[in-house]
C-alpha cells in the first residue's frame, strides 16, 4: 500500500522510516524476523510492503502520522490505549486492565473449553469477586488461594484478586494434598476461591474461609483497586532443594515489563489470541495471560491435562491462535499429533520455552507452520520470567545440535560469573542483572541471599545455569552449577525429591538422579537402601512420594539395593548407580484387546513388554503420553477415546476390559479394523466415500 507524503512535510523520510522500524522493534534485528519489510519514497508517496498483512496495515497507518510530524506514542495502532512502553511500569496490572476494559468492551477477552468471556463482562466478573474478597478478608496486602480449573472463571478470579489491592497464589488442585496444605500455611494464605469442584479439598486442606467464584454475582467495575506498580502481584511456587517449595514474590511492576518485552517484540495487538496452555502455578501462564488482556488481545485457555493434545491441534485451529507458547515437550506431542501435510496456519509466533530446543525441532516447525511465522528459543525462570531470545525463520541456516538460547532482551543484561565471582568473557554461571528480577522468595532468607544479588549496583538472580557466549553474542547453555533439572519443562530440585523418599522410615540411604531416554527426554529415578533389617517395596514407596510430591516430581523408577555405590570420600557415588531395570509383572496379554493395549503401551512407553495389572504412570508414563496411547488407540479401534478414561483404567488389564465392553457394542475388533481400513481408503485422495 502507498502512504501520501504531506506537501511541504519538513520530516526527513529517511528518518522518520528509521524511527518507525525502532519504534516497532526495538531493532532491525528483531525486525527481520517478521519476513521481508520495504520502504520505498516513490512519486506518489511511500510504499509500503510487508509479509505480514496486519503488520503492514500498522506500518502504513503510524507512517502517515509520523509524516505529518505528529509524535508516534504507539506501536500497536491502538488509539484508546496508550502502548506499553516505560511510563506502563508505574501502573498496577489493574490499572492497565481496566482502561482496555473500558476502550474495548465487546472484544473477546478469555475463550476457554467451558466458554467465553468479553472484556466487559470479565471486567464484571473480576470486580464481583474483586468486591467479594474485600467483605471476606478486610484488607489488602495479602495472599489469596486460587483453587481452580483451567475454565473461564480462573482469569477473572487472578483478575479480582489484584483489583482488590491483594497478591494471588494458584493451588493447583492436581497437586497432591501434602504439597497443598504447605503452600497453603506458608504462604499465610486468608482465603481461597474454589469452584463446586474444589470447595471440599480446599476447605479440608487450609482451614480458611473460602469463596465459590461461580455463586459471586458479576457488578459494575468500580475503578482499577488499590494496587501499585510496586505491589506483590503474586506468589508462585517451585521446587525447592531443601525439600520445601520455594514461593517466588513479584511485583506488578515487574509483570508489566515482561508483558512490554513481549508485546513489543512480537508486535502483539489486539488482533491477536494468545494460547494459555500452562498450568497457572507457573510464571508461562503469568506471561501468556496477562499478555492478552493489557493489549485487548484474546486469551485462549485449553485444558491439555484434561483434554489431551489431540484436543490442543483442534481448539489451536478453531480458535485461530496467532501466537503459542509452550514448553518443548507439549510442542513436539502437538506436532505428533498431526499429519505429515498437517499445518497450524493461523500461528505467527511460536514461543518456546523451559527445555533445551535442538536443529529437529526447527525443523517440525518448517514443516508444519506457514512461511511468515517466527520461531522462537526463550530462555529464563520463574525468578526473572524471559531473560534471552533466539529468533529462528524459515530461511535462517541452523546447525545440527542444541540452540543458543539468544540475546538478552531490552532491559536485561547476562553476565557470565567465573567461580571466583568475577565476571568471565567466554563462559561461567548464567546471572541475569535487571532491575525487574524477581523481589525475592517468601520468608526464604537463606534463598534470597544464595540466589540473589548486586551486580554493579544492580540487583540480578544467579540461575545455576552454566553458558557458553559464542562469538556473536549469543548465548548456549552449558549445564547446571547444582542439582536442579528439568523434566518435561518442569524445573525439579533433585534435594526436593531425595527429601520426600527419605520421609519413609524405612529408607536409610537415597539419591535420585536425572537419566536420559531414547526420546531425547530425561526422566527421574530413585536408588534407595533400607535401615538395618528393613524391607522396602519400591511400588509403595512410590506411591507415598506421590502423596507430597506432583506428578512430575514423582520418580518414573524406586531402585531397591542393599547400599548405595561411595566415593572413596564417603559420597554417594551417583555413576555407579545401575540402569533401572523394566519391572513389569510377567502375565502375558490373553485376548485381542489386551494385546491391542499392551502393544500401543510398549511403543509409547519404548519397554519390549508390560504386564497385565501394571499401572501406566509405575512404568515411566505422565500425562503427555497418555495422550499418545489415547490418539493411538483411536486410530486403531476407529473411535473416539476420551482422555479421562485412560486416567480411570491405567493398567492393561483394565482398560482392556472397559475398551471390550465398548467394542462389544460394535461387532467386535475385527469389525472395527475393517472399518478403519475403509475410513483410511475413503480418505485418499481421488477416492470417494
Amino acid at each position: 500500500m502507498t502512504v501520501e507524503v504531506p506537501a511541504g512535510s519538513a520530516a526527513d523520510l529517511a528518518a522518520a522510516i528509521e524511527h518507525l522500524v525502532r519504534r516497532y522493534t526495538g531493532g532491525a534485528d528483531v525486525w527481520r524476523h517478521y519476513g521481508k519489510v520495504d520502504l520505498r519514497a516513490g512519486e506518489g508517496g511511500v510504499t509500503v510492503d510487508c509479509e505480514d498483512e496486519r503488520l503492514e496495515r500498522c506500518l502504513a497507518r503510524d507512517l502517515a502520522r509520523v509524516l505529518a510530524g505528529e509524535a508516534l506514542t504507539r506501536t500497536t495502532m491502538e488509539p484508546e490505549v496508550e502502548e506499553l512502553d516505560t511510563s506502563t511500569l508505574g501502573q498496577s496490572i489493574p490499572d492497565r486492565f481496566v482502561r482496555v476494559a473500558q476502550a474495548w468492551p465487546d472484544r473477546p477477552a478469555v475463550r476457554a473449553d467451558d466458554g467465553e468471556l468479553t472484556y466487559h463482562e470479565l471486567y464484571r466478573m473480576a470486580s464481583g469477586i474483586a468486591a467479594a474478597v474485600e467483605a471476606a478478608i478486610g484488607g489488602t496486602g495479602g495472599q489469596v488461594g486460587i483453587m481452580l480449573g483451567h475454565g473461564r472463571r480462573t482469569p477473572a478470579a487472578i483478575m479480582g484478586v489484584l483489583l482488590s489491592g491483594n497478591a494471588y497464589v494458584p493451588l493447583d488442585p492436581g497437586y497432591p494434598a501434602g504439597r497443598l496444605r504447605y503452600m497453603a500455611e506458608h504462604a499465610r494464605i486468608g482465603l481461597v476461591l474454589v469452584e463446586p469442584g474444589t470447595a471440599g479439598l480446599a476447605a479440608e486442606l487450609t482451614g480458611v474461609p473460602t469463596v465459590d467464584v461461580t455463586t459471586v454475582q458479576a457488578r459494575d467495575g468500580a475503578g482499577t483497586g488499590p494496587s501499585t506498580a510496586d505491589s506483590v502481584a503474586y506468589v508462585l511456587y517451585t521446587s525447592g532443594s531443601t525439600g520445601r517449595p520455594k514461593g517466588v514474590l513479584q511485583s506488578h511492576r515487574n509483570v508489566q515489563f515482561q508483558v512490554r518485552n513481549h508485546v513489543t517484540r512480537h508486535a502483539i495487538t489486539g488482533d491477536d489470541k494468545v494460547s494459555v496452555l500452562s498450568s497457572f502455578s507457573f510464571d508461562a501462564s503469568v506471561t501468556d495471560l496477562f499478555t492478552a488482556l493489557v493489549t485487548g488481545a484474546t486469551a485462549v485457555l485449553v485444558d491439555i491435562r484434561t483434554h489431551g493434545l489431540g484436543h490442543l491441534a483442534r481448539r489451536l485451529t478453531e480458535t485461530g491462535v496467532t501466537i503459542y507458547h509452550s514448553t518443548p515437550t507439549v510442542y513436539r506431542y502437538l506436532l505428533g499429533s498431526l499429519g505429515p501435510g498437517d499445518k497450524l496456519p493461523s500461528i505467527r509466533v511460536i514461543l518456546l520455552g523451559g527445555e533445551e530446543l535442538t536443529a529437529r525441532d526447527v525443523r517440525l516447525y518448517r514443516k508444519h507452520f506457514e512461511p511468515h511465522c517466527v520461531f522462537v528459543n526463550g530462555y529464563g525462570a520463574t525468578e526473572v520470567s524471559f531473560a534471552c531470545q533466539n529468533h529462528v525463520t524459515m530461511a535462517r541456516e541452523v546447525p545440527d545440535g542444541v540452540l543458543p538460547i539468544g540475546r538478552p532482551l531490552d532491559g536485561v543484561e547476562v553476565v557470565l560469573l567465573a567461580p571466583d565471582g568475577e565476571r568471565a568473557a567466554l563462559h561461567g554461571e548464567i546471572v541475569v542483572r535487571s532491575s525487574h528480577v524477581s523481589v525475592g522468595y517468601w520468608e526464604n532468607d537463606e534463598a534470597n541471599a544464595a540466589k540473589f544479588l548486586e551486580v554493579d549496583g544492580v540487583r540480578a538472580y544467579r540461575t545455576g545455569d552454566v553458558g557458553r557466549r559464542l562469538p556473536d553474542g549469543r548465548i548456549v547453555f552449558a549445564g547446571r552449577t547444582d542439582r536442579q533439572v528439568k523434566i518435561r519443562g518442569y524445573r525439579v530440585e533433585l534435594g526436593e525429591v531425595e527429601a520426600a523418599l527419605a520421609d519413609h522410615p524405612a529408607v536409610g540411604q537415597v539419591a535420585a538422579v536425572a537419566r536420559p531416554k531414547t526420546d531425547g527426554t530425561s526422566e527421574i529415578v530413585a536408588y534407595v537402601a533400607p535401615v538395618g533389617g528393613h524391607h522396602i517395596d519400591a511400588v509403595l514407596l512410590r506411591k507415598q512420594v506421590g502423596t507430597t510430591l506432583p506428578h512430575f516430581m514423582v520418580p518414573a523408577a524406586v531402585v531397591v539395593l542393599d547400599a548405595l555405590p561411595l566415593t572413596p570420600t564417603g559420597k554417594i557415588d551417583a555413576r555407579a548407580l545401575p540402569e533401572p531395570t523394566h519391572r513389569g509383572t510377567a502375565q502375558a496379554p490373553r485376548t485381542d484387546t489386551e494385546r491391542l493395549v499392551a502393544g500401543v503401551w510398549c511403543d509409547v512407553l519404548g519397554v519390549p513388554s508390560v504386564g497385565l495389572d501394571e499401572n501406566f504412570f509405575d512404568a515411566g508414563g505422565h500425562s503427555l503420553l497418555m495422550a499418545t496411547v489415547a490418539r493411538l488407540l483411536e486410530e486403531r479401534l476407529g473411535r473416539e477415546i476420551p482422555l479421562h478414561r485412560l486416567f480411570q483404567y491405567p493398567t492393561v488389564a483394565s482398560l482392556a476390559a472397559h475398551l471390550a465392553e465398548e467394542t462389544a457394542a460394535t461387532g467386535g475388533l475385527t469389525a472395527v479394523a475393517d472399518r478403519m481400513a475403509r475410513r483410511r481408503m475413503a480418505c485418499k485422495p481421488g477416492r470417494q466415500p
